[in-house]
């Protein structure tokens, strides 16, 4: 019995000492397989924000600092030393900026004396400014950075008033002299600027002088493209026929004056009655004897 016991015991031992042994070797392939991995990750200095920063300050020493990132996760336009936010003319924020985000030329302008929308245009496209009040200008819930369509109304001398769509889908760079994209409270201005095509910006210029421009707020993620055709008055019901009631003339016998133009123009409209319009088309019907 004895020696059967020495046997088990010495037994368990090697076996206790074969798991430690396979224990050590597994955990010491694990370190080697990651530890390549880890070495493969390459960091470069990045400098970020240390605190909140507002629309339109100046950027200071004390708002920035210098962290290992990843340079593979590293967006275009980032800065490695503080030096280049801080010396010469300075960088300001275009937008607000929350702490410990990765500061970026896009949402930085050079200088620090004056704020100008251009650095927000987009390549081949201009910044034109449209007059609007509180209902043109949607009650002043319109915001930079929100997308608008730009329609026109206006009253030819030889037409009723008609209403055109000018442009789609513009972007507001600002609303009055406010370019801060985080604004937040509602303010009726006296114009907004938005962002548009050469050719819009023509066609705008124009319609300023003869017509009423009205902004017309759309979602964010819209970008689809309708075509419109120019709305007149008679357009404004929902496609039914249109009957329109004729004043009553003065003047002997109840008749109505002829239409401007002279005779020729057709039968005599006599007494009252009604006019009965079809698209372009107009008629005349007399309500005598009926």
């Amino acid at each position: 019995m004895r020696r059967s016991s020495i046997i088990m015991l010495i037994a368990a031992v090697a076996l206790g000492l074969i798991a430690v042994l396979f224990a050590r070797t597994f955990l010491n392939g694990s370190d080697d397989s990651a530890g390549p991995a880890s070495a493969a990750v390459r960091t470069v200095p990045t400098a970020i924000a240390a605190t909140d920063i507002k629309f339109g300050q100046k950027i200071t020493p004390e708002m920035v600092k210098v962290v290992d990132w990843p340079a593979n996760t590293l967006p275009q336009g980032s800065f490695q030393r503080m030096e280049e936010l801080t010396m010469g003319a300075g960088r300001t924020a275009m937008r607000p900026i929350v702490a410990n985000e990765i500061l970026t030329e896009n949402s930085l302008a050079t200088g620090a004396n004056r704020l100008s929308t251009a650095p927000l245009l987009n390549p081949q496209m201009r910044a034109v400014s449209v007059p609007v009040n509180e209902v043109s200008g949607v009650a002043g819930l319109i915001f930079p950075g929100d997308r608008v369509d730009v329609f026109m109304t206006r009253q030819p001398e030889e037409a009723m008033a008609i209403s055109e769509l000018l442009v789609q889908g513009a972007r507001v760079l600002a609303v009055g002299v406010d370019m801060n994209v985080g604004k937040d409270k509602p303010e009726i201005v006296k114009s907004a600027t938005i962002e548009v095509t050469p050719l819009q910006a023509q066609k705008i210029a124009l319609a300023v002088t003869v017509g009423q421009l009205n902004l017309a707020l759309r979602h964010f993620s819209d970008e689809s493209r309708v075509r419109l055709q120019t709305a007149q008055v008679m357009d404004l019901n929902d496609g039914t026929i249109t009957r329109l009631v004729r004043k009553p003339t003065s003047g002997g016998g109840g008749g109505e004056a002829a239409p401007k133009g002279g005779g020729g123009g057709g039968p005599p409209r006599i007494g009252p009655g009604v006019v009965v319009m079809r698209g372009t088309e107009s008629k005349f019907e007399s309500v005598i004897g009926k």
